[in-house]
């Protein structure tokens, strides 16, 4: 089965971005991209607060306050603690809370080039780079078995427009004749320096998983977290130990077990070796929900039959949690609690609907 896995996922694997860069020279904004900003930021930031803004003085108004003097004195105190804004003001913080599922404020511009390493590959990349940043660091997303950058293009350019500059890579040993997530890992921490990131996450899908891992264990210095999407641990082996020297948190997203291509959750057992991690179950996701855009090849032989979720539901749950991880390792001030603290409201919410629930 994973032989035909391996030959129906080759279709793939020739996929390429429609522009480059030559190799020198790094993404940058073009020189009217601050300008950018504030034409298309004003408008959205202008038109949506203002409605919230009104809603609850009209609520509260001191001719509602005035007008039934008497219901006040018939009605019990009790009735009238319970009816008072205080039951407003209790729900107001979910209103607060950003909807990550949804594209961010910012534009986002799209560059590509390639990168020779030391090791001889050359790597071709893709660069999602936000009009309005709001980090310095920036995520690296890497592809699984047989794949490429193509399909992590739109949960890049989600994230980038979240404010975050984000990199998806083509590696150069991921194909049914070389399987080598260790260089893997080694050839991507010489993109991300070779492409100045000063800090980063690093966030892998599949084997791609484990590469993330190793690359976040290989280069402490600069990476601040890890997130396996749907990890798989290679034939090649290798992953605990480097789980085990991880010295940043990690956080994994899985699949439902009984998905073809990953019936038996093999990237779990190395994720479980790290210190400071976080395990939960994607409800009714498969291997390929975690590709974005995923294609023919990986649904003909990796998708499952969906029965109280869409693809759209669990793709928007992804979007999410990934989204908060990196701002919440990225972004100075950002608070991704609500997301991945168990207690946290959008986690709560999610539980309660069943879309997610702890490993």
């Amino acid at each position: 089965m994973r032989t035909l896995l391996f030959v129906m996922l080759s279709a793939c694997a020739t996929k390429s971005t429609e522009t480059t860069t030559d190799d020198s020279d790094i993404a940058e904004l073009p020189s009217g991209a601050a300008d950018g900003e504030d034409v298309d930021q004003g408008d959205d930031d202008d038109d949506t607060p203002p409605e919230d803004d009104d809603t609850p003085a009209d609520q509260g108004t001191p001719e509602d306050d005035d007008t039934p003097p008497e219901d006040d004195d018939d009605t019990p105190p009790e009735d009238d603690d319970d009816a008072t804004p205080e039951d407003d003001d209790d729900d107001t913080p979910s209103s607060d809370i950003l909807d990550l599922s949804v594209p961010g404020p910012t534009e986002v511009y799209v560059s590509s080039g390639s990168h020779t390493t030391t090791d001889g590959c050359t790597l071709r990349y893709e660069r999602f780079t936000p009009y309005a940043p709001t980090a310095d660091g920036e995520v690296f997303v890497l592809h699984g078995f047989m794949r490429s950058l193509t399909e992590f293009s739109e949960i890049a350019e989600h994230i980038a427009s979240w404010g975050i500059t984000t990199t998806t890579v083509t590696m150069c040993h991921s194909s049914f004749i070389d399987i080598q997530p260790e260089q893997n890992a080694a050839d991507v921490v010489e993109l991300a320096d070779h492409l100045g990131a000063p800090s980063v996450v690093w966030m892998g899908h599949s084997n791609g998983g484990v590469s993330a891992l190793m690359a976040g264990a290989m280069e402490p210095d600069f990476t601040e977290a890890v997130l396996g999407w749907d990890p798989v641990e290679a034939l090649t082996g290798g992953g605990p130990g480097y789980a085990a020297d991880l010295a940043v948190p990690l956080a994994g997203l899985f699949g439902e077990s009984d998905a073809s291509c990953n019936s038996s959750n093999s990237g779990l057992p190395v994720y479980s070796e790290a210190s400071d991690v976080r395990l939960l179950r994607v409800t009714e996701a498969d291997h390929c929900n975690f590709e974005a855009p995923t294609n023919w090849a990986c649904e003909l032989t990796c998708a499952r039959d969906k029965v109280s979720y869409s693809d759209e539901m669990i793709t928007n749950t992804i979007f999410s949690m990934s989204t908060a991880w990196a701002l919440g390792h990225l972004e100075d001030g950002f608070d991704m609690t609500p997301w991945w603290a168990p207690g946290g409201e959008v986690q709560v919410e999610l539980r309660s609907a069943g879309a997610l629930s702890s490993l």
